[in-house]
């Protein structure tokens, strides 16, 4: 999960001096050949439209903007048309109004929003606002059509990548800004030009970054002072990936700007994916005490309390970044995730609707709602969401997983290892794909490979209860039972009333043929998970070795109840149909067992033995060669009298 920043300049000002100029004159700049058409959404607020002709004045303004810009680098300004906005009139700074336009503007098919508004009044001193990599703006009304044409075209300057000068007489000038844009201008916004306004993407190619680095850096050297160098060189090293770097832009900045909150903002981002999530949090926190109303912010805490598995507190960060931005697909795709690691399927599948509405190709999304069908055993359609996933991000570990998981439902284990390690490349610290992984070496019967991946998921994860009772699995498997029982106490220390702990204590005690302790840790689980079937199955086995057959048949019928697949409890009460004389009962029970494990030795043999006593030689033979196919030696002397019978 990704996070895509609001690029916000509250501390900065383009303070309004008196110019002297003649609106409507523009240098001549060389002309870009190709040209690439923007298209905006234009909105005013209702104390903007109080002005007469305010169409006109914003169309005349949107004409000379885009003149500029199409001379200078190839870029047109499409307005198809100017639309109303009720601007929020409790708000009393740009940065609110910014958010407030954003969170009842959706973009839809537009490159950029720009909004117009006059409701701060004249003695407010920020003239502008833009969200480079949210493609947003606001433009204030200033005393002169000359200052708002130059504000304008600064902010659009925002929107490909300028930045905020110390030098006066330029367009992108903090004070006394000109209209001409400087050399180092001119290079970032040709570098932008065909920037992508897809906010759920980076604006710059990945093959662009680099040359992006080496301009910023360049001016930051001439010019350190700066501040928003640093933050969009930080914004660059995040999609990189290059943590050390954005947080040594992020501390530099702040030497610089000490309230420069998208320092903060960044910062807490690059401690989050080092795994420092407390930290991550406070500087979430530093952020919200200046600027308690941007999305992203709220949704980046949301991520950390994920991280933290508080699940509560992300839960409510996300709704709050949702009730902020209501177009903000990846946050309903993210309360999507955190209600899946709740195993709240339902809920999860509704939010992942909601973001892929929003962005249908959201990987991310599509990953978790293939997750949640998982988890309702739809594995069809989970695979169909999956791998369209796949199509759009293949390094989602996520979606690699659910694929294992999907080709361990198909027991094609091998497909499904290769799956939970390709997962495992992209993020080697995904614990649930060790777990997995685990769990399809315990399949194939690789115990020693399986413990290893179960403890290296532990060692990330100490309280990660599941992994512990897999490890437990693998050393039953193994014969391993004191090992086995140590592993179970830890994750009842844990959690006392984890009802699988004590059903697999159980399991243990009856090995080591400690009945009572057996008894009373298979009841204590049956009572706390009325829905497990493994407990009946243990209580069915001590009351057969007790001679209680009539108690045990009813033990074991409760388990297939529960788990109509249970192969351990098909085999059990195949096995005490059996020794009844109950053929009839025991040949159900053991077609079971070979419908469940094809290559059962035992089933096999066993059936043979029934079919000889019913007369049905043939099959007798059948099942007798299945048994000695799978490796298991047959009596001699009952093969030797079959075969005189079939003679």
């Amino acid at each position: 999960m990704s996070a895509s920043l609001l690029k916000s300049v509250v501390f900065r000002r383009l303070f309004v001096f008196s110019l002297s100029f003649f609106y409507g004159f523009s240098p001549v700049y060389a002309v870009d050949r190709t040209v690439r058409v923007v298209n905006l959404k234009v909105v005013a607020d209702e104390e903007f439209r109080e002005q007469e002709d305010w169409r006109f004045v914003i169309k005349s303004h949107m004409a000379n903007a885009s003149r500029v810009f199409e001379q200078a680098f190839g870029i047109r300004l499409d307005v198809a048309n100017i639309e109303w906005w009720t601007s929020d009139n409790k708000l009393s700074s740009l940065a609110g109004l910014l958010n407030n336009l954003r969170k009842k503007i959706a973009l839809g098919e537009y490159d950029i929003a720009l909004g117009f508004s006059d409701q701060l009044g004249p003695a407010y001193d920020l003239a502008g606002l833009a969200s480079y990599l949210k493609g947003y703006a606001i433009v204030r009304k200033m005393p002169t059509s000359a200052l708002t044409h130059r504000v304008i075209l600064h902010e659009l300057g925002h929107l490909f990548g300028a930045i905020d000068l110390d030098q006066a007489g330029f367009v992108m000038s903090r004070k006394n800004p000109g209209l001409v844009f400087n050399e180092f201008t001119k290079r970032i916004i040709r570098l932008n030009k065909e920037r992508s306004f897809d906010i759920h993407r980076f604006p710059l190619s990945p093959e662009k970054l680099d040359q992006a680095i080496a301009i910023y850096r360049e001016r930051k050297k001439q010019n350190p002072g700066e501040v928003e160098t640093n933050i969009l060189l930080a914004s660059i090293y995040l999609e990189k990936k290059d943590y050390d770097s954005m947080m040594r832009e992020c501390l530099e900045a702040l030497k610089i700007s000490p309230d420069m909150i998208d320092a903060y903002h960044h910062l807490g981002i690059a401690y989050r994916k080092k795994g420092e999530l407390d930290l991550a949090i406070e500087q979430y926190e530093k952020v919200i005490a200046y600027q308690p109303d941007l999305p992203e912010v709220h949704y980046n805490l949301g991520i950390a309390y994920m991280k933290k598995e508080d699940y509560e507190r992300a839960i409510a960060e996300y709704l709050k970044a949702i009730d902020l931005e209501p177009f903000y697909a990846r946050a309903y795709g993210n309360l999507g995730h955190v209600y899946l690691q709740q195993g709240l399927a339902e809920q999860a599948i509704a939010e992942c609707d909601k973001a892929l509405k929003l962005h249908p190709g959201l990987a991310e999304a599509l990953s978790t709602k293939g997750s949640a069908l998982i988890l309702k055993e739809n594995y069809a359609e989970a695979e169909v969401f999956t791998r369209r996933a796949l199509e759009i991000n293949p390094g989602l570990p996520g979606a690699h997983n659910n694929l294992g998981t999907i080709y361990m439902n198909k027991e094609m284990s091998e497909q499904a290892i290769l799956e939970f390690e390709k997962s495992l490349e992209l993020d080697p610290g995904y614990t649930q794909a060790l777990y997995n992984l685990g769990g399809a070496y315990l399949f194939q019967g690789k115990t020693e490979q399986a413990t290893e991946k179960f403890r290296e998921a532990l060692r990330l994860k100490p309280r990660y209860v599941k992994a512990l009772s897999n490890l437990v699995s693998a050393y039953l498997k193994a014969g391993r039972i004191d090992e086995a029982i140590h592993e179970i106490r830890k994750a009842l220390e844990i959690d006392p009333e984890y009802a699988v702990a004590h059903a697999n204590l159980g399991y243990c005690y009856l090995k080591k043929n400690m009945m009572a302790e057996a008894r009373d840790a298979s009841q204590r689980a049956a009572i706390l998970d009325p829905g497990l079937a493994q407990p009946h199955n243990i209580l069915g086995i001590i009351f057969e070795i007790e001679g209680e057959f009539d108690k045990a048949g009813k033990e074991y019928e409760i388990a297939l109840n529960l788990n109509p697949d249970y192969l351990e409890t098909h085999l059990n009460s195949a096995n005490l149909f059996f020794k009844r004389g109950e053929y009839d009962a025991a040949l159900i029970h053991y077609k079971e067992v070979i419908r469940l494990d094809f290559r059962h030795g035992q089933a096999h043999n066993n059936l043979a033995v029934i079919y000889f006593h019913q007369g049905n030689y043939k099959k007798s033979w059948q099942h007798l060669q299945e048994a000695e196919g799978t490796g298991l030696t047959v009596h001699p002397d009952f093969k030797k009298q079959l075969q005189e019978r079939i003679k």
